[in-house]
């Protein structure tokens, strides 16, 4: 584990430092190129002898060496396309035709491809997000409730389809009914969270990390840092995604260019969202999902994506400090 994650950090800071220096106006140019690219790849992991089915899911591709998540790729091509949707459409963007309905049309094959592996947690990720930017937008309310209808119909259909869907659903609501079965992961995941109090057990402390709490080093690692690190350092993670909130979020309101504001805003909304989703599952809030805790989680291709989704919010506000003159003297004060 520890020598694959250092792999994997060493990948993503290469990401983040691409996503620092590529001009984020380059993927305004090659959105369509990317969007189908990724698309491409996600569709793979439909192809038998390509997709790798884990946990009842086909969400992995095999590309030989390694197996890569596409739809960390997606979310990142799709946040792409509808900034460049609402900075192309602009006033048009009210009309249905011309508004809603590209949308629509460009997020449903993904969407429907996550679906079908199925990805649930993912799906409702891309559909928050994308619901929140295009209330930024100048779309009526009556086409934003539609699309809220569409969404949430949605994940009904995904529900009613899927079975192990339907238990996790069911497990939400009532966990102790089958305390060895099907509650046992999240009940493990409250005895952890318990256990830790205020101030935790100390690091390297945690007894439910040695087999009793499953997926302990990736999608359940929250309830670890619980357990080791008390309600504080639970607190102190939660904080630091408030941070990046609240500086993403300055990031994309000091923009003037509408595709940089879209942008900022839509990754830093993709980054939070996962890790509040993750959070929300550990703690019993929402029905267990897939979802990793962002820069936390064991996992190559979320850590790698999510550093060159910061690298490129870090590349967006450079490009406004570059173009903002410095008043350096009171002859510029005057002028």
């Amino acid at each position: 584990f520890i020598k694959k994650h250092i792999l994997f950090l060493c990948l993503g800071a290469t990401a983040f430092f691409i996503g620092c220096r590529v001009p984020h106006h380059t993927y305004k140019t090659y959105g369509l190129a990317g969007f189908i690219g990724a698309g491409l790849l996600l569709g793979g992991t439909l192809i038998p002898g390509m997709g790798v089915s884990i946990g009842g899911a086909s969400r992995w591709l095999d590309l030989g060496l390694v197996n890569i998540q596409p739809v960390e790729v997606m979310k990142f091509w799709i946040i792409v396309f509808i900034a460049i949707y609402i900075d192309t459409k602009k006033e048009n963007v009210a009309q249905f035709q011309k508004g809603l309905l590209p949308v629509l049309v460009g997020i449903g094959l993904p969407i429907g491809i996550l679906l079908c592996q199925p990805d649930l947690g993912n799906t409702g990720l891309i559909l928050m997000v994308t619901f929140i930017l295009l209330c930024l937008s100048n779309i009526p309310f009556k086409q934003l409730a539609m699309l809220s209808g569409g969404a949430v119909m949605t994940v009904l259909i995904s529900i009613l389809t899927y079975d192990y869907q339907q238990q996790r659903v069911k497990t939400f609501f009532s966990p102790w009914e089958d305390p060895l079965g099907k509650g046992y992961h999240i009940i493990q995941s409250f005895i952890a969270i318990g256990s830790g109090g205020i101030l935790g057990l100390g690091l390297g402390q945690s007894k439910l990390k040695y087999y009793y709490l499953p997926l302990h080093y990736s999608d359940f690692i929250f309830a670890i840092i619980c357990e080791e690190g008390g309600l504080l350092l639970a607190l102190l993670i939660c904080g630091l995604f408030l941070a990046m909130t609240l500086t993403g979020f300055r990031i994309a309101i000091a923009q003037t260019d509408l595709f940089s504001k879209i942008l900022a805003m839509g990754l830093t909304l993709l980054i939070v969202l996962q890790g509040l989703l993750n959070i929300g599952v550990v703690i019993g809030l929402f029905p267990v999902t897939g979802i990793p805790l962002t820069f936390i989680s064991f996992g190559g291709t979320s850590l790698i994506m999510s550093m060159f989704c910061v690298g490129v919010i870090i590349n967006i506000n450079q490009s406004t400090n570059q173009s903002t003159p410095q008043v350096t003297g009171k002859q510029d004060l005057t002028a």
